[in-house]
């Protein structure tokens, strides 16, 4: 944890409309965080997740190695998985060039599917339904992925499709998984009270899959992280604020839930998942 007291935590407002578009701005002064804002700890973390538009990435991730190859040049630690997130206003067409050329910088690159779109000039949103276009999603995960992801190429997409799920492509692999809530029949209450910080909380869960979901960390792990990341985000959206974290006998819950046993429940519902 960073802690700086002498500020204002940062904050912001979210607002939502219909076909789930989302508005924010900041309410307080916005922290640029950099490489030198990293104490020792946090610079030699197993994952980083990158907010930031494609320019800063390369930008961030050039400087964290170089400061991490400080330490001890003779033996320079392992590469860290990178996980980049593009700010929302930088998705435009004009961008599309430099986005590419980021691709090779980070391990995953996770926009949402609006913002997919965005770097294409297209809606990712169909007119008619208001449902993502799946299709259309695919078509253009597959034109970014051909530019190669990671140092290696053997990077990945995933898109954060809200109800939809998200989609994972690799270069050899093309994959839908439903969101944990699915949309609700009539009559029956949703469980998605508020999506603030679903996206935020499925990246989170994502990284922690890559770095603790197999036998070593890596991209290998790529399909169990998706299922932690959506797992994740299914606890943080079914409240207002954070879930509620409670303890006992048997362990941690979260919303009265054990993450187990929600992660069991989902690995089952994929068995019988059908691809779209």
């Amino acid at each position: 944890m960073r802690e700086t007291p002498q500020r204002l935590t940062t904050r912001g407002w979210n607002g939502y409309g219909g076909d789930e578009k989302r508005a924010f701005k900041y309410l307080t002064s916005k922290l640029r965080l950099d490489h030198t804002a990293l104490t020792p700890s946090l610079l030699f973390s197993k994952s980083f997740h990158l907010i930031s538009s494609p320019t800063r990435c390369v930008d961030l991730v050039t400087n964290i190695l170089a400061l991490r190859g400080q330490f001890d040049p003779t033996t320079p630690p392992p590469r860290p998985l990178l996980i980049w997130e593009p700010v929302p206003d930088l998705c435009i067409p004009q961008e599309l060039p430099n986005c590419i050329a980021t691709l090779g910088y980070v391990d995953v690159v996770s926009p949402n599917h609006a913002e997919l779109g965005g770097f294409f000039g297209q809606s990712t949103t169909d007119p008619h339904t208001g449902e993502v276009n799946q299709r259309l999603v695919e078509e253009l995960c597959n034109e970014l992925v051909q530019n190669g992801i990671g140092p290696q190429g053997n990077g990945a997409i995933v898109v954060r499709a809200g109800k939809a799920g998200c989609y994972l492509r690799t270069i050899d692999k093309s994959k839908w998984f439903p969101a944990y809530h699915q949309p609700f029949s009539e009559g029956e209450s949703s469980k998605v009270v508020d999506p603030t910080g679903g996206g935020n909380g499925f990246l989170g869960g994502f990284a922690i899959g890559l770095v603790r979901g197999g036998p070593a960390l890596g991209l290998q792990n790529l399909e169990t992280a998706a299922i932690w990341g959506s797992v994740a985000a299914s606890f943080a959206i079914e409240q207002v604020g954070m879930p509620r974290l409670d303890q006992d006998a048997g362990g941690e819950t979260w919303n009265g839930t054990r993450v187990q046993e929600r992660l069991h429940a989902y690995e089952e519902r994929l068995k019988k998942y059908i691809q779209p």
